[in-house]
């Protein structure tokens, strides 16, 4: 029996010659259904591209005349808003073809440009489309495609088969015979491959263009035709087409080629072609991280067509393999691609930090019929010999699957670095020295406390709290292993050693402690191992929402780049750009490099354009312009500007924001006389870091209280308040930071877990009046040891109201402990006191600022949060409604998701 959605669509097909489309309703008459069931079947195969979709009232649907075919590289129907890149690399070329089709009177010809396989036979279909839908032209209007490259061997054929013949023209016309421009008279023609057209067929085409006539061969006869010329060509146009011709077509559109589209669209083409397959194929596909690092990175001469067909090779040699397993989905593989897309896992690790952000190596990726369907993968990491496992498994699966070894050697380069992160990031909470030495010998986390402190010394950085615990159930499974006599073996340790010079040679001198200690023979492959938990920060790149980026434009040899490596060595964000102009450049080809480097560069959330003087002052709203990028301007840029143009785009995502808060504070930074150190730096030689887990608000606020209790002159100390919203960075300040600085503490809301340096807790701060504890870790006073009375919350809140004027908190505390309360209802789970302080202290900042009319700085992981701890987010957001009504604010969602980051110490 046949479906609803074929009977609608026999209906239309078997009476289309007598309508011109149908509405919802005609259908549902018709077929005696309720009208939203006949609309949903009709929206249905509009997206597949069978019919089209006409505006009006009511909106009629018509069959596709194209063919019927969906277009694969629709997120979903046939029209230009639905194109991969639509508000991206094709933006532009979009709104031309828009413009071109809606100017008066039926609209402009338009030449098509771009390297073969780009999609312009597409591309012309959908401007026709547009037409249709937009009633420039009729529902009946033809669209006829041409290739005059099928007969570019043959000329005098080639221009029979455009224009026509009149019987007897030439031996063997034994009748007349209309030609694609006759067929096309009252629609769209498209000629691909125009460049093939010899002269005299592009002069008999502009003639039809200037006058809406032409003549068919052997025909003296001239027919009027009215027809919309739409051509297309892979070449050069200045040197395959007469000027003649081409001043006649005045809107000339470039598809951009698959290298110079951004990798999120590339993702998203790579996904629709897996989602085709799996339709085509019946059964889900699941696809392996490496298959998608190369399919982002190969060298894809032929475009989207050949990416097309590249992962339709692939999918057919992973059905081949799967045969045998009569199973209910097809597994890919790297290896069952052709080798030139092989190539790209090679360079993967040049671009690891921007395909990393949108592979993430603990998720499954699976396509089926309907859509991409992803999912943690299933794992355990308890037990540390898992990290040497999981590396015997994959290499042993390999040789089974008939892989060579130097391919072999390849793929577990990357594997290794990928186990490694899956084992490492096991121990992102931490744990207790009590909860470690269950499983791991005193001797080895005394062995390792004493080597990292040296370690860190040597190498003047700082390791987070996961290496250490990391590296010690790691080594203790190590001795346990070379004990055993099992073998160690690490495919990427030529790589490791040649790139991490200073780390592998202190991984030997632990190496040598662990065989004196242990009696044990430690082989060079286990010294590459070590290596890795010493790098984790290179080797870890944390996932984070795109952020603004700095670009640094001046004139001279090494001006700007001199600037930028100051920038980028002081802020630690590593997300500052040079570009350097020398004097004898020209203006168009700094221009063309400058375009480059930004759209190379640049995250998706903009681009800060710091330039000093001339034509670099211009070149920002034309390449805004040109590649749908928002890029703000900053004149006569200096080391402070750019510095703090630096730190502000890691804090803050939204780049008007940034913009419009540097220009009402640019005088304070103009002065030729401002020093580095008076903007960003702290000038002495001890250093207190306080912490704010949104923006700077709570920590400018805790650095306050401290000055206010402690004389840090008499100490040789400054306190530095940061922004917890972006690990990665706060740790390469730290870094940074260490190398120059002794950092004494880091106070605030969350401990971010740096191995080696003290934390304090906001509450202990509140609590401990004469803060001792700082004092001593300043080198003077007596520790009288953690302070637990609970003091009552109005002794904050008399502190807090003396810096806040714009909030009176007498009625806050009441309104907290209800929140509280609440809180502690909803989730069943009991606060500690240094927790509530610290969101005391955090709410009421934030209130402040947005009362202020600051705007709440954007939650990097917020749907991860909101994902993970539903229940606790949805808690946190009823229980503080009293608190927004009383001050009429709105805390939204980021604000909301920093409360809870609070709450589960993430």
């Amino acid at each position: 029996m046949k479906s609803s959605r074929d009977l609608i669509l026999d209906y239309i097909k078997n009476n289309y010659d007598d309508r011109k489309g149908f509405s919802a309703m005609d259908i549902a008459e018709a077929m005696g259904m309720q009208r939203s069931n006949a609309s949903s079947i009709l929206n249905d195969l509009y997206r597949q591209g069978i019919l089209l979709k006409i505006k009006g009232k009511p909106v009629i649907y018509a069959l596709n005349s194209t063919g019927g075919t969906a277009i694969t590289e629709h997120k979903e129907g046939t029209n230009f808003d639905a194109l991969t890149g639509c508000d991206k690399s094709l933006k532009k070329s979009i709104q031309q073809a828009k413009a071109a089709i809606m100017y008066p009177k039926r609209g402009l010809h338009t030449l098509i440009l771009g390297p073969s396989g780009v999609g312009k036979t597409m591309f012309a279909e959908l401007m026709y489309k547009f037409a249709v839908e937009n009633g420039i032209f009729p529902l009946d209007a033809p669209f006829v495609a041409f290739n005059c490259a099928d007969y570019a061997n043959n000329p005098q054929l080639l221009l029979a088969q455009l224009f026509g013949t009149k019987k007897g023209a030439y031996t063997g016309a034994h009748k007349d015979k209309e030609g694609v421009v006759g067929k096309a008279n009252g629609g769209v023609l498209f000629l691909d491959e125009v460049h093939r057209l010899p002269p005299e067929g592009q002069e008999m085409l502009f003639y039809l263009i200037d006058k809406g006539k032409y003549c068919p061969l052997g025909d003296e006869e001239k027919k009027h035709c009215e027809v919309l010329i739409i051509c297309a060509t892979t070449e050069d146009i200045d040197n395959v087409l007469l000027n003649t011709f081409t001043r006649r077509i005045p809107m000339n559109i470039k598809i951009p080629p698959l290298k110079d589209r951004t990798l999120e669209e590339r993702y998203e083409l790579i996904c629709e072609f897996f989602t085709t397959e799996a339709a085509r194929i019946g059964k889900d596909i699941q696809v392996s991280l490496n298959t998608m690092r190369q399919l982002l990175l190969y060298e894809c001469p032929g475009n989207v067509g050949q990416l097309k067909s590249d992962i339709q090779l692939g999918c057919a040699n992973g059905f081949l393999n799967s045969l045998s397993l009569q199973g209910n989905k097809i597994e890919i593989h790297c290896t069952d691609f052709a080798s030139h897309v092989n190539q790209g896992l090679i360079i993967y690790k040049n671009y690891a930090q921007e395909v990393d952000k949108l592979l993430k190596d603990n998720i499954e990726i699976c396509f089926t019929p309907k859509g991409q369907r992803s999912r943690l993968k299933e794992g355990d990491y308890s037990l540390p010999q898992n990290f040497y496992e999981g590396i015997e498994k994959r290499t042993a699966e390999l040789h089974k699957r008939g892989v060579g070894d130097e391919e072999i050697k390849l793929l577990m380069e990357l594997d290794i670095e990928n186990y490694f992160k899956n084992f490492i990031r096991n121990f992102e909470k931490g744990a207790t020295k009590y909860e470690l030495s269950k499983v791991v010998s005193e001797d080895i986390i005394t062995m390792l406390e004493n080597f990292l402190r040296m370690g860190g010394k040597r190498l003047n950085k700082i390791f987070p709290v996961k290496v250490f615990y990391g590296l010690a159930l790691h080594v203790n499974s190590t001795i346990e292993r070379l004990k055993s006599g099992k073998e160690i073996v690490n495919h990427n340790l030529k790589n490791i050693r040649s790139n991490f010079p200073e780390e592998y040679e202190l991984a030997i001198e632990l190496a040598r402690i662990i065989e004196r200690d242990f009696f044990v023979k430690v082989p060079e492959d286990e010294i590459g191992f070590i290596t890795m938990f010493l790098t984790v920060d290179e080797l870890e790149s944390q996932e984070f929402e795109d952020k603004p980026i700095v670009v640094i434009a001046m004139h001279g040899r090494s001006t700007a780049s001199s600037m930028g490596e100051v920038v980028n060595k002081l802020v630690g964000a590593n997300n500052v750009y040079s570009y350097d102009m020398n004097l004898d450049k020209s203006p168009e080809l700094a221009y063309q490099e400058l375009k480059e480097l930004i759209h190379k560069k640049h995250q998706g959330a903009g681009v800060m354009l710091l330039v000093d003087m001339g034509s670099l002052g211009t070149f920002g709203e034309l390449i805004a312009k040109e590649l749908s990028i928002e890029v703000k301007v900053f004149t006569l840029v200096s080391t402070p500007i750019a510095i703090e143009c630096s730190r502000r785009a890691v804090i803050e995502s939204d780049i008007d924001k940034i913009y419009s808060d540097l220009n009402a504070s640019l005088a304070t930074y103009a002065s030729y006389n401002v020093k580095v150190t008076d903007t960003f730096l702290p000038s002495e030689e001890n250093v207190i870091i306080t912490l704010c887990s949104t923006g700077e608000g709570s920590a400018i606020e805790l650095k306050n209280f401290i000055e206010s209790k402690i004389n840090l002159k008499s100490y040789n100390a400054d306190i530095l308040p940061m922004s917890l919203n972006n690990k990665k960075y706060l740790y390469n300040l730290i870094n940074s930071l260490s190398k120059d600085k002794n950092i004494i503490a880091i106070v605030g809301p969350i401990d971010p877990k740096i191995y080696g340096i003290p934390f304090i807790t906001t509450y202990e701060i509140f609590v401990d009046i004469e803060c001792t504890r700082l004092k001593e870790l300043l080198g003077k006073g007596v520790s009288k040891g953690n302070l637990v009375e609970e003091m009552e919350y109005a002794s904050f809140l008399e502190v807090l109201q003396r810096d806040m004027g714009n909030i009176n908190l007498f009625k806050f505390e009441k309104l907290y402990e209800e929140f509280i309360h609440g809180l502690e209802a909803a989730t069943s789970k009991p606060l500690n006191y240094d927790l509530r302080v610290g969101l005391l202290v955090h709410i009421v900042c934030s209130i402040s600022n947005i009362i202020d009319g600051k705007l709440t700085p954007t939650c990097y992981s917020k749907e991860d949060l909101k994902r993970r701890h539903r229940k606790i987010f949805e808690a946190i957001k009823s229980s503080i409604h009293p608190i927004e009504d009383y001050y009429k604010v709105d805390l939204g969602d980021d604000e909301i998701c920093f409360i809870l980051r609070n709450l589960v110490n993430e």
